[in-house]
């Protein structure tokens, strides 16, 4: 897809995946290896969709409804589940035009081969360029009979080359326990200053809750990027891996572990009626409102 000097790439067939996002020759988003595309390999990507939850769910045990579900692993080297189904799976085209594409996902558990999810739902993407960046509008639906958990969220993986800074303001942040899963709230003052935190100053992987749905990365000399969300994503993952070329800031609506939380924790996955639909967008782009 292109727009002005905007270029990007996606991959329906690699968990409704997007493979690059540049800007004139610049790349924003990381650009995925040839190899990974050849070997569907969606964690190498440049963003997917996260689908019908976002993060980990403790062991993949949860009761819903006085009902026991566990689902099984779906991340090396995790016992716990991770960012749903959608990125596991092949995404159908609907629509596409030279700046624009629509894609839908219809998840049925019982005419899946390997079901990783108890609960039918219906998710469409439309990922667009448009002046100034890229845009990405996320709905789900509970196609099931009843009452169903559901959470969106989007996994960028942002350009690392070693001078960026991360500014956003957030209510506070969840402290994770030695099995990264959260554990305690913890004050998030110097996350809030205009002048932004280095990314390397701090390695991440945490929820940030009550964000505003603004962020801004500053690299160097580098035009600054700026993301923002609609409301429905109320928390940011906020994830800097030490010695990587990448990091995530993921907009997400609902906390890690939110289906085994109670409410007053924060952020709660949605219990959704059947047939309710989320939907939320995220925009990525130049340093100035979409």
């Amino acid at each position: 897809m292109a727009f002005e000097d905007w270029r990007a790439e996606v991959a329906p067939h690699i968990g409704g995946s997007i493979l690059s996002l540049r800007r004139a020759a610049q790349p924003i988003l990381r650009p995925t290896p040839q190899e990974a595309v050849e070997n569907g390999s969606v964690r190498c990507t440049a963003c997917y969709p996260l689908v019908p939850y976002a993060n980990r769910i403790a062991q993949g045990r949860f009761r819903w409804q006085g009902v026991e579900y566990a689902l099984p692993e779906n991340f090396p080297g995790s016992v716990h589940p991770l960012h749903g189904v959608g990125w596991r799976r092949v995404w159908q085209i609907v629509h596409a035009d030279a700046h624009s594409c629509r894609l839908k996902l219809e998840y049925r558990p019982a005419q899946d081969v390997a079901p990783d999810w108890p609960f039918a739902f219906d998710m469409e993407q439309e990922i667009s360029l448009r002046a100034g960046g890229l845009t990405i509008s996320l709905s789900v639906i509970n196609a099931s009979d009843s009452s169903a958990p559901l959470g969106l969220g989007l996994h960028p993986w942002f350009v690392r080359r070693g001078s960026e800074r991360i500014q956003f303001t957030a209510a506070g942040a969840w402290r994770n326990d030695a099995d990264m899963l959260r554990s305690t709230p913890i004050g998030v003052d110097a996350w809030n200053h205009s002048d932004g935190q280095p990314v390397g100053a701090h390695e991440l992987d945490n929820d940030f809750f009550g964000w505003d749905g603004i962020a801004r990365i500053e690299s160097g000399d580098a035009p600054a990027i700026r993301i923002t969300a609609s409301g429905i994503f109320s928390v940011l993952r906020v994830f800097t891996p030490p010695g990587r070329e990448s990091f995530a800031l993921e907009p997400v609506s609902h906390l890690s572990n939110a289906i085994n939380c109670s409410a007053d924790a924060g952020a709660g996955m949605f219990n959704a009626a059947p047939g309710a639909r989320l939907a939320g967008t995220v925009w990525i782009g130049a340093d100035s409102l979409p």
